[in-house]
């Protein structure tokens, strides 16, 4: 019986119609084979017949035979339809994992590396840096530097990057760039290997000590001890991960540091992130504290107490990861950030350049303060005229720094060079003479007629001018020294 041939599909040249029956009968039944239908797989999937793949393979299948006159290819074809349905959820979601990976990649590929980026907001954060420098910890716009700050993070190449990647990771299904994130830590793959050996030998030396603390005890930890463990072991963790970390993204050219803790695990297929992320956030948080409270000095009322920090003893001590007095930070925290601040630096780390911003600028004011007080007790030591002494008080009052005993010291040798100046002179009045002394602060600086007024009872007046001698204990007259001003407890004429 004659096979009549079906019309041509809209579109379709007869010629070429006539071409795929002629290769049809020779090429179709071998192309739609097993060992055909292998081949195509293996050149699609170069692991294992997964969904996508075999959905592709199906979508291969139906398109290639769909016009053929065979009545075998078209059962095939058949079949192959009817399995795309199946696997056609897998598909879409591939494709749409693949188009938010190029959306992704489109915008971190044309971008310049994070060391072009840094030179065109060096010019600003240094400006920054050298108001530190004069200012010393004073307050100025400090609101609108963070809100820059903040706009600069957002834009840096390195961060995009790191987004970049968090969505390769996110969709591992994606097939646009398949290699793209084994490629990425096989770049790293020394620096990968470094922090998990290290971490891990962090985690066994702290159980091995946890161990030996529970012995000695001879029995279970409290939870007390457990939990005091468990941070020390973190933060141990943190301090050996942190450069790794800060180098690989050194190394990437991506901000790792800007990552979730899940996005972070999966780019470098590590464990144990969540710790390290946390306890870095801790600690940037901690210096940005004071420095924070430093700047925000002169906001507090004056019958608030200064922060702890506000001294050189204490921010000395904070710098080399000790505990001043009278402080609460964490010595665990403390340590661990003494020490990665002098480790290596990195544009590409927010995290990074954030440390180093908070860092110089508590060590240039603690430089800054140490400076003062060096001119300042110089000052309060040597012949130093009045102006120089009240500029120099004032100063330190405008400054963020307390010390309490300088100030003390600069006010008593403005004191002595009053003394000096009226001589004989009644320091209130500066006309009489100086006639009373007071007790127990034993300073001769008034004139009768002056004390006369601050007595209270006709008595204590009588007493003053005829016997020499007013005690004060448990009267109405409440007087201080003029020079001094401690509370006097008694009076004699001189």
């Amino acid at each position: 019986m004659k096979r009549h041939s079906h019309a041509p599909p809209p579109h379709t040249h007869t010629h070429t119609h006539a071409h795929m029956h002629t290769c049809s009968n020779a090429h179709i039944p071998s192309l739609f084979s097993l060992p055909s239908a292998l081949s195509l797989f293996f050149l699609y999937s170069t692991t294992q017949l997964d969904e996508v793949s075999a959905g592709i393979i199906h979508m291969l299948k139906a398109a290639a035979g769909f016009y053929s006159a065979e009545l075998d290819t078209q059962a095939s074809v058949e079949a192959s339809l009817t399995a795309i349905v199946k696997h056609a959820p897998i598909l879409i979601e591939t494709c749409q994992h693949n188009q938010a990976v190029m959306r992704a990649m489109s915008g971190a590929m044309s971008l310049p590396s994070s060391s072009a980026h840094l030179s065109e907001v060096e010019e600003a954060r240094s400006a920054r840096v050298q108001r530190a420098r004069q200012h010393g910890g004073k307050r100025g716009g400090r609101e609108e530097e963070e809100e820059n700050e903040e706009g600069e993070r957002g834009q840096h190449p390195a961060v995009t990057k790191a987004r970049a990647a968090a969505q390769l990771a996110t969709y591992p299904s994606q097939s646009v760039f398949p290699h793209l994130l084994s490629d990425l830590r096989r770049e790293v793959e020394a620096e990968l290997r470094d922090m998990q050996e290290e971490m891990e030998k962090v985690e066994e030396e702290e159980s091995n000590r946890a161990g030996a603390a529970n012995a000695e005890k001879g029995g279970m930890p409290s939870a007390r001890d457990y939990l005091l463990s468990m941070q020390k072991m973190g933060v141990e963790k943190t301090a050996v991960a942190l450069p790794h970390l800060i180098r690989m993204s050194s190394q990437l050219d991506i901000d790792l540091l800007s990552l979730s803790s899940k996005e972070l695990e999966g780019v470098l297929g590590v464990r144990g992130m969540g710790d390290v992320l946390s306890t870095s956030a801790a600690l940037l948080r901690l210096v940005q504290t004071h420095c924070k409270e430093i700047r925000s000095m002169h906001e507090s009322s004056s019958s608030s107490p200064p922060p702890p920090i506000c001294s050189t003893s204490a921010l000395s001590s904070f710098l080399s990861g000790k505990v001043a007095a009278g402080m609460e930070d964490d010595p665990l925290l403390m340590h661990a950030l003494s020490t990665l601040a002098s480790t290596h630096t990195c544009s590409a780390s927010g995290w990074r350049v954030d440390l180093d911003e908070g860092w110089t600028y508590l060590e240039l004011t603690c430089s800054h303060w140490l400076e003062m007080e060096e001119r300042m007790g110089r000052a309060a030591r040597e012949e130093t005229s009045m102006d120089k002494l009240k500029a120099l008080v004032s100063e330190l009052d405008q400054s963020s720094l307390t010390n309490d005993d300088l100030r003390a010291r600069l006010v008593s040798r403005m004191l002595a060079l009053t003394n000096v100046a009226v001589g004989d002179v009644c320091v209130m009045c500066g006309e009489r003479g100086i006639a009373v002394r007071f007790f127990p602060c034993r300073h001769s600086c008034a004139c009768v007629e002056c004390v006369m007024r601050e007595l209270s009872s006709e008595e204590e007046k009588e007493s003053l001018t005829s016997m020499g001698f007013v005690s004060l204990k448990g009267s109405d007259t409440k007087l201080a020294c003029f020079e001094c001003g401690r509370q006097a407890m008694s009076i004699t004429s001189l």
